[in-house]
């Protein structure tokens, strides 16, 4: 995908993701598959204890439902983006044309020169250095500079292309995986139980169902079969 799509990705995935922010985690990754670890006495505990707070029927106060590992993806991108249109915009943005004021001149030319300054500093296409300066916010302007859209701006330079690219693209995976829609993979520490006893690793976090798959003998394990494939 191009820098822009990934932007894209980002303004248009954003809200889902606050809205996965709002809930609490309800799987993990990777998934256990049946070579779950076996729990101690105080983790059963712990998690009964979390079963029955969550239940809406237990007695007590609720606890905010957040997910914590969602609000840390949502800052780290926030800031990737943020950080990268301040210099971006340090670099390509043209100055603010300026007029000199107070002198008592009361010419048309002067009328207008000043007004033309007035609406240079407010073209909203500018990046503006405070004030709205959240990650769909700056998305949306970072695709409008890799797209060279007309304004007060000179064209990107290679370089400058790149650094924005990988920002974007950083950004976008990070959704894609934090909504599930991205495929992973992540070595497993058991070895596998065939005689090669080679590298487990498991796949999946797209929706798509996890498959466990040994890097050396290439057998397969899915949560439908305990056999393998």
């Amino acid at each position: 995908m191009s820098a822009a799509d990934d932007l894209d990705t980002i303004t248009e995935r954003w809200s889902a993701l606050q809205e996965a922010a709002g809930t609490r985690p309800t799987t993990s990754w990777p998934p256990a598959m049946g070579i779950a670890r076996l729990l101690d006495d105080d983790e059963r505990q712990a998690l009964a204890e979390e079963r029955a707070d969550t239940d809406p029927d237990a007695p007590g106060p609720r606890p905010t439902p957040v997910n914590v590992d969602v609000l840390d993806v949502m800052t780290t991108i926030e800031t990737g983006l943020v950080t990268t249109a301040d210099w971006l915009a340090s670099r390509v943005q043209r100055p603010v044309v300026t007029s000199a004021t107070g002198r008592g001149w009361g010419d048309e030319l002067h009328r207008q020169v000043v007004l033309l300054a007035a609406k240079d500093a407010a073209d909203p296409r500018r990046w503006h250095f405070t004030g709205q300066r959240d990650a769909p916010a700056s998305a949306e302007w970072l695709a409008l500079r890799v797209r060279a859209t007309p304004g007060p701006f000179r064209a990107l330079d290679e370089g400058e292309h790149q650094a924005v690219a990988r920002v974007a693209a950083m950004g976008a995976e990070m959704i894609r995986r934090t909504l599930g829609e991205a495929r992973r993979t992540e070595a497993v520490p058991e070895p596998c139980p065939a005689p090669c006893g080679g590298q487990l690793v498991v796949e999946g976090g797209d929706g798509e169902p996890p498959v466990v798959r040994c890097e050396d003998c290439g057998r397969t394990w899915t949560e439908a079969s305990s056999g393998a494939a």
